[in-house]
């Protein structure tokens, strides 16, 4: 009769442990599916997902490359498309409190420095207010001319910036050193601009950021700073105009790392990590990892409601090569489950602070628990 009883009560530890193991949370081995597109929009869940298991130690060098370089290109972010940034080439645009000198020859009378007026005028002696605001040398000086030589004979006038006060951009947002640069008659490019605000291409301070906006002639952009320092068409680095704005936004492009690993936590794609380099870098726990499944979820922006899941088995060292090519994109969530054993031995550890059924079982068990934790109840 005692053994029937303690057969059947061993049956009920195990209903209850493998309960234990099968709590809601994360699907280790999740299985490929496709979206139900038939809901509307506010019946959507999580269940809804669709789900792509990608095999990186199967895939081919073209098919990493592929997945290395998505459909979805940041058209917004690349400013070589836009044509009215890359062909602007710079000159200096007068306005208020900027002093020019005016030379005119033969003749001393319009001879002097002028301050530009807050309604962008100078004031000529005889001849009255001339309006210079928004143009630059050659422009105002073709106009000087046309409005003198009523007054002159085939005048020959020169115009010179004295003082450059009017011309300012502004770098603003996630850098270290938020500025107000004043513009000359020598053009700036973002790089040269990005350095002034201390901007670093490799930062991994969450604090900062690559990507932002430019805010040119009522206009505004999206940029990432990055491609100015990594691009080989020059068009990136363009240069400044009067009055833009740049505003780099905080690192929200992060990647997010958990899981059995020695450093979880947030990582950043300018940093251009491969898989490898980051499971190097975060530090794999060799003790409790399922170094089988390696795991990177990634949202299919070009797709609705699917995310691409690629898996790495890096038991074997030479797959880490694979994981060296591919490529971790901003939003990426790097995820290393723990091994089988772990998840027993965790719930255990839960159990037996909240129970005395191990040491009022039988002494088998018992003897086993009062071991020590170097006991595998596994093994």
């Amino acid at each position: 009769m005692n053994l029937i009883k303690k057969n059947y009560f061993f049956v009920l530890l195990l209903f209850l442990l493998s309960g234990c193991l099968g709590v809601p949370g994360i699907d280790e081995n999740p299985k490929k599916k496709k979206v139900n597109k038939n809901n509307s929009v506010s019946k959507y869940s999580i269940s809804d997902v669709g789900i792509n298991i990608i095999n990186l130690n199967k895939s081919t060098d073209l098919e990493i490359e592929a997945f290395n370089n998505p459909i979805v290109e940041e058209i917004n972010y690349n400013i070589k498309k836009f044509s009215k940034i890359y062909d602007y080439n710079y000159q200096y645009i007068l306005g208020p409190a900027d002093s020019i000198s005016i030379n005119l020859t033969d003749t001393d009378d319009l001879d002097g420095i002028y301050v530009i007026d807050q309604s962008g005028m100078i004031d000529l002696p005889f001849i009255g207010k001339i309006k210079l605001d928004k143009l630059n040398l050659n422009d105002a000086q073709t106009i000087l001319i046309d409005v003198i030589k009523d007054f002159y004979k085939n005048p020959d006038l020169q115009i010179n910036v004295v003082e450059f006060n009017s011309s300012k951009v502004y770098f603003v947002g996630a850098v270290r050193n938020q500025i107000t640069i004043n513009l000359d008659q020598k053009p700036i490019k973002l790089i040269e601009a990005a350095i002034k605000a201390n901007f670093n291409p490799s930062s991994s301070d969450k604090s900062f950021g690559t990507k932002g906006f430019l805010r040119r002639d009522n206009e505004v952009y999206k940029i990432n700073l990055s491609n100015a320092y990594k691009s080989k068409d020059d068009k990136e680095n363009f240069f400044l105009k009067k009055n833009d704005v740049i505003f780099i936004d905080r690192n929200s492009d992060s990647i997010h790392v958990f899981g059995e690993v020695s450093k979880p936590g947030v990582y950043f794609p300018n940093l251009d990590y491969s898989l490898t380099e980051l499971i190097s870098t975060t530090g794999l726990n060799q003790l409790t990892a399922n170094a089988k499944k390696v795991y990177v979820i990634r949202e299919k922006f070009e797709s609705f409601l699917e995310v691409d899941i690629f898996q790495l088995d890096i038991r074997n060292p030479i797959n880490l090569i694979a994981g060296r090519k591919f490529q971790l994109q901003p939003k990426d969530i790097v995820f290393v489950p723990p091994a089988e054993i772990v998840k027993w031995n965790r719930t255990i550890s839960l159990l037996l602070p909240q129970t005395d059924l191990f040491n009022s079982y039988n002494p088998i068990i018992q003897d086993g628990v009062k071991g020590g934790s170097n006991t595998n109840l596994t093994e």
